[in-house]
């Protein structure tokens, strides 16, 4: 015997709004748009801009500019080995990141921020784009090739469980990369990872112990020393904090901070924790299904933020202040699938601001103030107004 399931207040409401849509569609000012040929027409714009930044010569000011960086990762092939249908999870992201920086990148859990860090150390080969380290485009340098830039470039993992060999002692750790890179001659290692142990914090005994002997917040700061023994120019640090107590988030963002103002280190910091990312960075960038959708100054991201998308994250950050009342802006529906992302803007299925247009024509991704950069049919679109008529468009529209 079958029970039928009677429909819920939420699935009746969510039925009602998608009919709606659909009348819209059919009466409204896109009904007979070709919402197929706009996507190839979009595509086709975005690699003809690709090719035109190619001849453009690396920022001399930037160690780091990533431009049109993508990563799809292939699902399904044909019996030829075309590639069917791919999973986006870095598409078109660009971005310039200065020495001595930090840029945190947030964004919900599947958007395609570790996925970013990992393509720019070239720990997965990107599909399409250009990342220049220090002047130099690594997009398709050979694995014999990058081998000498692994000492400038390192990364922090989440996990600081599983990121640790088990068999071997915090010594054996630390010095590894310092033998393989011959950093310093090999009566001077031990030495040389003790006073990098003593400045992540970590005690001269520790040396002789193993990483299950510690507790979390001990372990990432062996991961920290970890990617600091090969003194590199750029740290990854993909989400270092989430796994570890409040407290210790603390102790470990300091620690971060104190050895950036000490030795000059530039990092990309990925976390979906927007307070830790406000404390820690100068630029914040804005993922969402693996597109850029803001980036800018913290200060203007956080005093004006244009998108929905982080208007909506930043209303669920708690204030402290018992007398403010946050206004929270809660996203209908779940995150589509990056291997099937919705057409025009990405966010529109969910956003609470879209219009007719957004589910047709992609928004596109420009500065409507100086270094604030924004993906959103809410703002003028066209290429060639000044930032100044920009901005006070979008004064009179608020």
């Amino acid at each position: 015997m079958s029970i039928k399931k009677t429909e819920s207040y939420e699935e009746a409401l969510e039925k009602e709004e998608r009919i709606a849509e659909e009348e819209r569609t059919k009466t409204g000012e896109f009904a007979s748009f070709d919402d197929a040929a706009e996507a190839e027409k979009e595509e086709a714009l975005r690699a003809e801009r690709a090719k035109a930044d190619e001849q453009l010569p690396p920022d001399p000011e930037a160690l780091l500019e990533v431009r049109h960086l993508k990563k799809y990762f292939p699902l399904k092939k044909s019996l030829g080995g075309k590639v069917l249908v791919s999973l986006r999870a870095v598409d078109d992201v660009s971005f310039k990141l200065k020495a001595g920086e930090t840029l945190g990148i947030v964004g919900e859990s599947g958007c395609g921020k570790t996925t970013l860090g990992r393509t720019i150390l070239k720990l997965y080969e990107p599909t399409e784009g250009q990342i220049f380290f220090d002047g130099q485009d690594i997009a398709n340098y050979k694995p014999s090739k990058m081998r000498p830039l692994r000492t400038q470039m390192q990364i922090i993992f989440q996990d600081p469980y599983s990121s640790l060999p088990p068999r071997s002692t915090v010594g054996g750790i630390l010095s590894e990369p310092v033998k393989v890179h011959k950093i310093v001659p090999k009566s001077e290692i031990k030495s040389y990872v003790l006073k990098i142990m003593e400045q992540c914090g970590l005690r001269d005994y520790y040396y002789e112990r193993y990483p299950h002997e510690f507790s979390g917040g001990q372990r990432q700061r062996i991961c920290i020393a970890r990617a600091l023994t090969v003194n590199p120019k750029l740290v990854i640090c993909d989400e270092p904090v989430s796994a570890l107590d409040v407290s210790i988030q603390a102790q470990i963002i300091n620690l971060l901070k104190k050895l950036q103002m000490t030795m000059g280190f530039t990092y990309l910091f990925i976390s979906h924790d927007l307070s830790v990312v406000k404390h820690i960075s100068d630029r914040i960038g804005v993922m969402y299904l693996g597109s850029m959708v803001e980036f800018g100054d913290k200060d203007s991201i956080f005093s004006n933020p244009l998108h929905p998308y982080t208007q909506a994250l930043f209303s669920a950050v708690p204030n402290p202040n018992p007398d403010v009342k946050m206004k929270r802006i809660v996203l209908k529906g779940d995150i589509p699938s990056p291997a099937n992302p919705p057409k025009g803007c990405k966010f529109h299925t969910r956003c609470p601001k879209a219009m007719e247009i957004c589910s047709h024509i992609a928004p596109v991704y420009k500065e409507y103030e100086p270094g604030h950069f924004a993906a959103c049919h809410c703002y003028p679109q066209g290429e060639d107004t000044p930032v100044a008529e920009r901005m006070e468009a979008v004064t009179m529209e608020e």
